[in-house]
């Protein structure tokens, strides 16, 4: 799949702003930008989340505001569900609000958001804007827009999910498209085993040449990067298939139940075993 600035064109529409809901059978990897501000909220669907450097698992209501310029990339995890997997999305441009005085607040937001902005334990007033959203007529959804917006400048508990020294250089289009075709060709075969050699020659570079490259554009070393997703990868068949815990770390890439348990405590700081305790109780208490 070959990714590249994705053009949202709002400016040849009547609208200011774009308003979709996406439903398929799973996320599929594309790792894209566009200079509009764009905010995800997750109706139904698991899987990982790609913020710039940011690797962190996704599920139901995850809410996710992404800056002008900034990678991104939702992937679902790979399972054989039959339930559709939806989300709800926003995109508009960084100055939309900025002859409105009383937006100010809506600047310091969207610039922020060049790091990536979860917003955790939504309340229910974001929720029902979030969802109620396309019964609104136009007029109605611009306000609603503003409103939802005042209402994450004052949600306290947000997450700023790239690292402080994380950049991007959008301006650089084949830079773009060649680590798309990596990151897509990764999330398409974690299951499998992958070197610096394999990737090196998909790039047609050498290997130092390309963990260097690597890096540069990820943010992360070829090896953390893997194993990173490789790790969320296995949390979500942790949680959501009933198989000996050796068959998921290999269905997640590893050669090795040894290798799989010491990346994984590194990453999760626990074993899988107590993971997989912790999510299952958890798991329970919500059913009950």
């Amino acid at each position: 799949m070959k990714a590249e600035l994705e053009q949202i064109g709002i400016e040849a529409t009547k609208r200011s702003f774009h308003f979709f809901k996406r439903e398929a059978a799973s996320f599929t990897s594309f790792w894209h930008y566009h200079p509009e501000v764009e905010l995800t909220f997750i109706l139904n669907g698991e899987g990982t989340r790609f913020i710039g450097n940011s690797i962190a698992p996704f599920s139901n209501y995850d809410l996710v505001l992404v800056g002008q310029n900034i990678p991104h990339n939702w992937a679902s995890v790979k399972h054989n569900s039959l339930e559709k997997q939806r989300a709800i999305v926003f995109q508009f441009g960084a100055t939309i609000f900025t002859s409105f005085k009383e937006c100010e607040d809506f600047t310091a937001l969207f610039e922020l958001a060049k790091r990536g902005i979860r917003f955790n334990n939504l309340t229910e007033a974001i929720v029902t804007r979030i969802t109620h959203f396309e019964h609104l007529n136009s007029v109605q959804q611009l306000g609603a827009l503003m409103e939802l917006l005042q209402l994450l400048v004052f949600h306290e508990d947000k997450t700023l999910l790239t690292t402080e020294i994380y950049t991007y250089h959008h301006n650089q289009k084949h830079k773009i498209e060649k680590f798309a075709r990596v990151n897509n060709y990764i999330l398409d075969h974690v299951d499998q085993k992958l070197t610096v050699a394999q990737m090196a020659d998909l790039t047609h570079m050498v290997p130092q040449s390309f963990c260097r490259w690597f890096k540069q554009n990820s943010g992360h070393s070829f090896i953390t990067f893997l194993n990173k997703t490789r790790i969320e990868n296995a949390c979500h068949l942790l949680m959501h298939r009933n198989i000996p815990i050796q068959e998921i770390a290999f269905s997640s890439g590893f050669e090795s139940l040894s290798h799989f348990n010491r990346t994984f405590k590194k990453y999760k700081h626990q074993s899988p075993r107590a993971f997989l305790r912790a999510h299952t109780v958890g798991f329970q208490s919500k059913k009950a």
